[in-house]
Formats: structure tokens, C-alpha cells, sequence
């Protein structure tokens, strides 16, 4: 069980740092349902640990008041517990320090990261890096 963690923390660092080498963007990719479209770090993340579900979540709500609202520039986080839950949550600014716009609980992810934030510019999904 300790080497299985290790590994997963292996696998977390090496993800992280790869997408730390994505700053701004070549490409946009459309989204799964063809209302937002993804910058070249977040279709890398999607490809690399298969989490078009997370992007899929962010894609459902758009219609939402409060995401409609505040579209020109979300924080979007998704945190990961020691069960594998999971809560996906979207802010105006600083997570726990802003305005929640919504938030999403789940009961299972195989999602590596324990917990992660991108951002929503528009229709445009995008990496911290890529700002």
C-alpha cells in the first residue's frame, strides 16, 4: 500500500510539473458538448489523466445565474478527499475567500490530483499557467 502511494505521488508531481510548462496557448479545443472551448494545458490534462468528466461538470452549468454572472473570470476546484470523494466548486476569486458560485459533491474519483484550481475566462477554459 506505501509503494502504491509513493507511485501516486510520483504520478501527482510529474503532472504537475508538466503542466507548469504551459503558459498561454497555440490551439483551442472544443469542449465535449461545444459550449467552451480548452487551452492546450487543459486538453493535455484531459488526455493525460482522463478527466473529461471534471470539464463535463464545468460544461453542465454554464447555464447557471450565478456562472452566467460571473463568466468573465471564474475559479473553478476540485478537491479530492482521503475516501476519494470529491467536490467540484466554482468561485469569483480566491477559493473560501470569495463568492461560491457553485459547488458539486461526488463519491468516487480516480482523479490523481488531491486538489487542483483552473480558470474560466469567457467561453475559455484555461491553466493557471496559461493566464
Amino acid at each position: 500500500m506505501e509503494t502504491e502511494n509513493c507511485y501516486i505521488e510520483g504520478q501527482e508531481t510529474q503532472l504537475l510539473r508538466d503542466l507548469e510548462n504551459f503558459t498561454g496557448t497555440e490551439n483551442y479545443y472544443k469542449s465535449d458538448f461545444g459550449k467552451l472551448n480548452y487551452t492546450d494545458g487543459i486538453q493535455y490534462l484531459r488526455e493525460k489523466i482522463n478527466c473529461y468528466w471534471l470539464f463535463n461538470i464545468v460544461e453542465s452549468v454554464q447555464y447557471i445565474q450565478e456562472i452566467q454572472e460571473n463568466k468573465e473570470f471564474i475559479v473553478w476546484l476540485i478537491e479530492v478527499k482521503k475516501d476519494k470523494s470529491f467536490v467540484v466548486s466554482a468561485w469569483n476569486d480566491t477559493p473560501y475567500k470569495s463568492e461560491l458560485l457553485y459547488k458539486q459533491e461526488g463519491k468516487y474519483t480516480d482523479f490523481i490530483l488531491k486538489d487542483f484550481e483552473f480558470y474560466q475566462e469567457g467561453n475559455v477554459i484555461l491553466l493557471k499557467s496559461e493566464h
